[in-house]
């Protein structure tokens, strides 16, 4: 007997029945076009199925992907590297579907929640959100989550450029496949850099991303004994790679990304760190030198490296000259620091069209890996000087415009954010009655977060739309700390920052860790880096807040004022500090927290209060709502009641 005749479906039913309803609406595949000046904005829109899914299922009996970095995808089967696994799908796909519109496109996400038991946000990270705040996609601070079985619409206009993505906000859920790329390009006369590529296409992104071997809530808080910390197996290049077996050197034969250009051609390439771990990872193209000329969305007058260092939640858009003898070349990626004891590595080629589809040469190994060269992005944060080895994000120069009022020698608003872990003794963490929360770090340390003294609890109810739902004691910063709070200090840390001021951010590493650089992200805005490094005082072993605080009164901390770089995410060098400034003229809620998944969970986080409620847009029509549910308890019902029910 034949099996049913299907007919293909473009997205999903409701997606096509959606652009069927609505003329005005143009669909991913169209909105992903070459930009053009003076051409009339569209409405794209797209629809997101979130569902529990299956690496290796049984859709792999019927087809095998091929496409890269896919807008939508024909091909249900997903393979990542190879081990079966239980895994997050938005349309069947890892990565999801990559938006790609042009500057001033409005895009409209439903995003539906088939997740059996779990509700989502999504967050569109790297996305200024301007008029469109209530759609940041962070649970309790800008709109309630999507519960299991419904549909919330997003909308918002992509106003601000560059190589963004979108991820959940909710839980761990990003490491398990929830997260895609988002590209926003401008007509080539707006892009400094547009002279250095001569193709930008929408396969040549590169969104890399760490991969657990089981649902990454299996490591939270965290174990003693088996699989213990929070390493990830395995890393993905577009959701593909090969996995090698540390105990048995079993490797899987599932395909690994393939990037193709044609000879003689500079092409555009757009690298996405979309980890979830406390790795760094580093890329590197044999034979090839990358041109940086854009990070986070904001373009940077170009600098030659060989290979980039990233953080979760960092971009870096490069150009590759295909100007080396046809063939196939290895690109490595290598996750640092704690993945750096599992080995944690993928590849991928870099092929020349008409040429051989496997490079001649052997495949680097992590030990044996592909020569560095100059390195964008050190690591050990020697940013004080120039250095024929490394390049600094500190050390690049913005090519985009400055709001000159960024670089006066005073800002309106100054604040010192330092962060550390918290550790318990068991004894205090497990007393009876008592539930706090904790991570094992992989030393069995049991820890929790805190910036500035406070470890950050979500509010009950988003305070962007149900402000006078909350009670005022749920807020707090460092200078207004409950009069019951201990060490382990826990409220909805909120500072609060008057609108269109000019702020600048110390961040001050008291976690000291080797090997642990925290990567810190400010949703709503790109912001100035004017300085990265450690104390100058050799005699000073380790930085704290009273260090730093000294060093700036001696005009020790090292700014930067000529043509910082732009950025919304930045790595603060372990044992050391870094200074942004931005001007606050978006209001709103805006979160600002390490994009380690882990330490999110364990309050490394904080919110930006900027301007008032008047200084808002007004909440969206039907915008759901949430909070806590504690009527007064009533006395029981006396029999003679009870009776009359029945």
């Amino acid at each position: 007997m034949r099996p049913p005749r299907t007919r293909p479906l473009d997205y999903t039913e409701r997606a096509t029945a959606e652009l069927r309803r609505n003329p005005s609406l143009s669909a991913p595949e169209e909105c992903a076009r070459a930009c053009r000046e003076g051409e009339p904005p569209r409405i794209c829109y797209y629809h997101f199925t979130l569902e529990h899914y299956t690496v290796l299922g049984a859709a792999c009996q019927v087809c095998t992907p091929n496409a890269t970095n896919a807008i939508w995808s024909e091909c249900q089967c997903v393979l990542a590297d190879g081990v079966e696994r239980g895994i997050l799908t938005a349309n069947r796909m890892i990565p999801g579907p990559s938006i790609q519109v042009c500057q001033g496109d409005k895009v409209v996400v439903d995003v539906e929640n088939n997740i059996q038991g779990s509700e989502v946000t999504i967050h569109w990270h790297g996305v200024w959100q301007r008029g469109s705040q209530y759609y940041d996609g962070v649970p309790y601070v800008t709109q309630c989550p999507i519960q299991q079985g419904n549909t919330f619409r997003y909308q918002w206009v992509a106003g601000n450029e560059g190589t963004h993505f979108w991820h959940a906000h909710t839980g761990m859920q990003k490491i398990d496949g929830l997260y895609g790329s988002i590209v926003i390009r401008q007509p080539p006369s707006k892009d400094p850099n547009s002279n250095l590529y001569d193709y930008d296409l929408t396969t040549h992104v590169m969104l890399i991303s760490d991969w657990f071997h089981e649902f990454a809530e299996e490591r939270f808080p965290g174990r003693l004994a088996v699989n213990t910390g929070q390493a990830p197996e395995s890393v993905l290049i577009n959701g593909k790679g090969q996995f090698r077996d540390p105990n048995t050197g079993f490797m899987t034969n599932t395909p690994l990304e393939v990037f193709t250009i044609t000879p003689g051609r500079r092409y555009r390439f757009r690298l996405i760190n979309s980890y979830g771990s406390v790795c760094p990872s580093q890329i590197t193209v044999e034979g090839h030198t990358l041109t940086l000329i854009a990070t986070d969305g904001v373009a940077v007058q170009p600098v030659q490296v060989n290979t980039i260092i990233s953080f979760s939640g960092e971009r870096y858009d490069f150009v590759i000259n295909a100007d080396q003898p046809i063939g196939a070349y290895w690109i490595q990626l290598r996750s640092l620091g704690e993945c750096g004891i599992p080995r944690a590595q993928q590849l991928a080629i870099l092929r020349y069209a008409r040429g051989p589809y496997q490079p001649s040469t052997a495949p680097p190994t992590y030990d044996f890996g592909l020569p560095q060269g100059v390195v964008l992005n050190p690591l050990d944060a020697i940013c004080n000087r120039r250095r024929e080895d490394a390049i600094c994000v500190s050390q690049l120069k913005n090519a985009a415009h400055i709001d000159k009022g960024l670089l006066q020698q005073r800002p309106d608003v100054k604040i010192f954010l330092p962060f550390r872990f918290l550790f318990y003794r068991p004894e205090e963490v497990f007393q009876p009655q008592t539930y706090n929360r904790f991570l094992v770090a992989p030393t069995g340390d049991h820890v929790i977060s805190l910036v500035d003294e406070i470890s950050f609890t979500f509010p009950p109810a988003p305070p962007l739309s149900q402000i006078n739902d909350i009670p005022p004691e749920q807020f707090c910063n460092g200078d207004n700390r409950p009069a019951d709070c201990g060490a382990n200090c826990m409220c909805t840390h909120m500072v609060d920052i008057p609108y269109n001021a000019v702020v600048e951010v110390v961040l001050v590493d008291e976690v000291q860790q080797p090997n642990l650089s925290h990567p810190f992200h400010l949703h709503g805005y790109a912001f100035n880096v004017i300085g990265i490094g450690r104390s100058p005082d050799r005699n000073v072993k380790k930085i704290n807040l009273k260090h730093a605080l000294d060093l700036d009164k001696r005009g020790l901390l090292h700014r930067e004022f000529n043509l910082p770089p732009g950025k919304d995410t930045i790595a603060v060098p372990n044992n050391g500090y870094v200074i942004f400034r931005f001007r606050a003229d978006n209001p709103g809620y805006w979160l600002f927290h390490c994009h380690f998944l882990f330490h999110i969970l364990i309050g490394m986080n904080l919110v930006l209060h900027v301007g008032t409620q008047g200084d808002l847009p007004p909440i969206p029509p039907n915008f759901p709502t949430c909070g806590d549910h504690l009527p007064p308890i009533t006395p029981p019902l006396s029999l003679n009641v009870l009776d009359a029910f029945h």
